[in-house]
């Protein structure tokens, strides 16, 4: 950014016009009207944009309510996030709780508490060490979740797919084995390489797959090789070479 742009502080109640700043630091109430371009966008309070909100860092410990789409090198939510548009950012960590109404466009998305995105997920990386919803197509060159809650989407497609039930401590993993509290659900698994621990899937669609605990798949169809647990009544099919 420019270095004759203004920062912003409000520690109480304020309003903000729209335009371009530096660095905005809220660590009470702000009402941003219009939208915004700065450096650093930082909220530990409570903060609500009426358009849209253009940042290299955006970092909330508080609430945020975004009502335009939010484009940025990196967001950090440890507080809530609710961002009505799309969201297009290099690099994404969640530990608290964001909704996302739209679309998701990242190269690294990291979950260990909660998000959901109405529209489509595309990431290269996306790590999940908590719950999420995804209304539409979760699109990533890896995918790593380990499931500690219940987690959904609509498809999945990627290269490396690995679903695992959480490492944590005994007695919860043995309650979240028994009780389904931690699953994924979804309709459609693409991939390479994959591998499933508590999964419902209808199709599940790839060159090298192997179905472990706990899976209700309708129908495995591979390339190179599946292996499938004992105790599953999978339907297995063998994709043909063109």
């Amino acid at each position: 950014m420019e270095e004759n742009l203004q920062d912003v502080k409000i520690s109480g109640a304020g309003i903000i016009r729209g335009g371009r700043y530096d660095e905005v630091k809220i660590s009470g109430t702000a009402k941003m009207n219009g939208d915004i371009e700065c450096s650093s966008y930082k909220v530990s309070g409570s903060s609500n944009v009426s358009g849209n909100l253009k940042s290299k860092i955006t970092k909330i410990s508080g609430s945020t309510k975004i009502c335009g789409n939010l484009d940025c090198e990196e967001i950090t939510v440890s507080g809530s996030s609710h961002i009505v548009g799309s969201v297009t950012a290099k690099k994404v960590k969640i530990s608290g709780s964001s909704r996302m109404d739209s679309n998701l466009h990242t190269e690294e998305i990291s979950i260990s508490g909660s998000a959901s995105i109405s529209g489509d997920c595309e990431a290269e990386n996306f790590n999940a060490r908590g719950g999420f919803n995804i209304d539409g197509l979760l699109n990533a060159g890896n995918i790593d979740i380990e499931m500690y809650g219940k987690c959904t989407v609509k498809d999945i497609g990627g290269e490396n797919i690995s679903v695992k039930l959480g490492e944590g401590h005994f007695f919860m993993k043995m309650i979240n084995l028994f009780s389904n509290s931690a699953r994924l659900v979804t309709g459609t698994i693409e991939g390479d390489d994959i591998y499933l621990e508590n999964t419902s899937a209808k199709v599940v669609r790839g060159n090298n797959v192997t179905i472990g605990a706990n899976c209700d798949i309708e129908t495995v169809e591979y390339r190179n090789k599946a292996d499938v647990g004992k105790n599953s009544k999978i339907v297995c099919k063998k994709i043909a070479d063109n």
